[in-house]
This record gives C-alpha cells, sequence and structure tokens, in this order.
C-alpha cells in the first residue's frame, strides 16, 4: 500500500499517523501497513520496512461504489511512523490546484504487469503518465467519468490488478491523487481513472482536525 500526508506533515523530521488509500480497497483496523518496502523478494529489508497497526479508517459518507465518487479512505496509525531515507511522505493537493491535460505524472504499485499473470512483481513498479482532459476521457468511459476523478494513460503504460490504492504523484510540490479504477484487462490504450485529491481534500482536513 502506496501512502501520502497531509502538506502539514511533509518535513522530514516529523512524525505521521495518517495514510491515504482507495476507498473500494475496504481497508480495516486488523490489516498492517508496511511501509519502506521496495523489494518483496529480497530478505535484506529488514530495518528498512515499517509494519504499522490501524487505529481507524474514515470513508466519505458520500463514498458510493457504483459510481466511484467521492473514492477516498485515510487510515490512522495506532503509532507515529518513523521518516527516514526509506519512508517518507508526499504532500496532498490543495483544493486550489490545477493539474492540466497533458501535463506527465507518475503512478505505482504491485500490481500485476499483464492482466492473465498469475503471481504480482516482487520490485515496486512504476511508469509516467500523460494527463486527460474530461471531454477525451469521456470517449473511453461515457458518463462514468465526472469530476471528483482524473485520468491519466492511453499511452502504451496502464495500471493493472493490484495497483489499486497505489498514488498518481504529479510533480507540483509533490502532490498525488490515489488510484481508483482502469480498465479490467489492463489495457494500455485506456486511461486510468483516479480519485482527485483537489475535490477530496476538505474531508481529509475534517478528519485530520477532528481525529
Amino acid at each position: 500500500m502506496d501512502s501520502a500526508l497531509d502538506k502539514r506533515l511533509c518535513s522530514p523530521r516529523m512524525t505521521w499517523l495518517e495514510v491515504v488509500t482507495a476507498a473500494h480497497c475496504s481497508v480495516r483496523t486488523s490489516h498492517r501497513v508496511i511501509l519502506g518496502e521496495h523489494n518483496k523478494g529480497s530478505s535484506n529489508t529488514e530495518g528498512d520496512t515499517q509494519t504499522m497497526r490501524i487505529s481507524k479508517v474514515f470513508t466519505r459518507p458520500q463514498w458510493n461504489s457504483n459510481t466511484i465518487e467521492n473514492e477516498i479512505a485515510l487510515i490512522k496509525l495506532i503509532e507515529p511512523a518513523s521518516l527516514n531515507t526509506h519512508v517518507s511522505p508526499v504532500c496532498l493537493a490543495e483544493t486550489s490546484d490545477e493539474f492540466v491535460p497533458g501535463m506527465t505524472c507518475v503512478t505505482s504499485g504491485w500490481g500485476v504487469t499483464r492482466c492473465n499473470a498469475l503471481f504480482t512483481p516482487n520490485k515496486l513498479q512504476q511508469v509516467a503518465l500523460p494527463l486527460l482532459s474530461n471531454q477525451d476521457c469521456k470517449s473511453y468511459w461515457g458518463s462514468n467519468i465526472h469530476d471528483m476523478t482524473i485520468r491519466a494513460g492511453a499511452a502504451d503504460a496502464s495500471p493493472c490488478m493490484g495497483d489499486s490504492g497505489g498514488p498518481l504523484v504529479c510533480q507540483k510540490g509533490d502532490v498525488w491523487t490515489i488510484v481508483s479504477w482502469g480498465s479490467s484487462r489492463c489495457d494500455t490504450s485506456i486511461p486510468g481513472v483516479y480519485g482527485r485529491i483537489t475535490e477530496l481534500r476538505d474531508r481529509v482536513d475534517q478528519i485530520l482536525a477532528s481525529n
């Protein structure tokens, strides 16, 4: 599971307690958050990773699994993580931030590298993808496209099964949005759809302020 933080917690000198992921991942307090992982197949990661227990999971009340609106979950850890060379935060987008079509962003995850793969890769994968406009994306996804999402891809690369909940990071103050859903065939000619943090930021701030 990849993670991101409120911008107030982006200093490498601070510890942090919150992780953001996709609502449809259905995270529970019995799950664990693994930080600092890069190669799941390596035995030389002792001391690099942190296994964190979960205190609470918050989803937006308007989360709709049918329309994939309000696709966000905020996870509160039982104890703060330690930031170091293997674990560091990225900042959440502000409500006023704009991300224009054509801008290149990066998504990452441990999803399968082809739709019929039997196993996920050991090493964390990443790929750069261009953002698309609402109008362009509707030619692929029709009425499923709304203002709560942002689209990237259709450029010979795509997220795939197992990448849900990971980040789409744009080089604009290191802000990011959450992987939501995409082609069930991992079609690299079809854009993936991601939750738009600029539309969801207010809810995140409310949760942080009250918890």
